[in-house]
């Protein structure tokens, strides 16, 4: 049970063996946030234990099963179950590790790294959609879709590389796919590794608003009359917020993880 303890996120004490002290910092973490469409996040945590104390199957005191239920949810899948911690072998960056999306609630959700741990090099993280053979890299922009209610398994993975020749979205392709579209009037995005705010407009944007998700505006800007603008995230700690852009024709909202 130490290292199921080590994996958890609240984790604070500290071992006096030595082995066990080792066993925690030679971990290496994966943290995932799912946004479901009501806006609450699940985090989810996938360990990679270099010594193979652990496999891709159930591992008792390395996995975590699902006990909640939320009406949407992603969750980790193991022989068929849900789980929230899933602790595996050594990093292998040919493997990819199945998810499950639940959803009562259609609507938008978004999938994000949040951190990395005890890498010693940095490793890319994509999420990979089966159905569209896409690989979106989550260590610049997080991966948002808006999806019908049902449970969609066989879908979604956390993979390492492309492992199928299948396409990469990423920061660069992301705002030339955004302004090659030119029927879509209004396009809010935002830019994991710059930590920017990215809208693209067919149109002169007129002004920008940003709430958090209480419905309190934390940020304000009239008289832009730019079609394209980058706005640093700086301006607040918040780690979700509702960005609204009017231009004359319109205005468009959308909910955002900005930190």
């Amino acid at each position: 049970m130490v290292l199921l303890c080590s994996f958890s996120a609240n984790a604070t004490s500290h071992s006096t063996n030595t082995t066990e002290s080792y066993a925690f910092n030679d971990i290496q973490r994966v943290r995932i946030d799912f946004t479901m469409p009501n806006g609450y996040v699940r985090h989810l945590l996938l360990a990679f234990t270099p010594n193979n104390a652990a496999t891709d199957g159930v591992d008792y005191g390395y996995d975590a099963l699902n006990i909640d239920n939320f009406p949407d949810d992603l969750n980790w899948m193991i022989e068929h179950q849900r789980y929230v911690i899933q602790g595996v072998g050594a990093f292998n960056d040919t493997k990819q590790y199945p998810l499950g999306m639940f959803i009562t609630n259609p609507g938008e959700i978004a999938i994000a790294l949040d951190t990395l741990e005890n890498f010693d090099t940095d490793i890319n993280v994509f999420l990979y959609d089966a159905l569209h053979n896409t690989y979106t890299l989550l260590n610049e922009i997080d991966f948002q879709e808006t999806v019908t209610a049902g449970t969609h398994l066989d879908r979604y993975f956390i993979a390492f590389k492309n492992n199928t020749n299948g396409s990469i979205i990423n920061q660069a392709t992301t705002l030339l796919s955004i302004e090659d579209m030119a029927t879509q009037e209004t396009s809010i995005s935002f830019l994991r590794q710059s930590k920017e705010i990215y809208i693209y407009s067919n149109q002169n944007i007129d002004k920008l608003e940003v709430y958090n998700l209480l419905g309190k505006r934390i940020f304000s800007q009239e008289g832009i009359h730019l079609k394209t603008l980058r706005l640093p995230s700086h301006f607040t700690n918040e780690k979700y917020g509702i960005v609204r852009v009017y231009t004359q024709q319109s205005a468009t909202n959308k909910k955002l993880i900005l930190n």
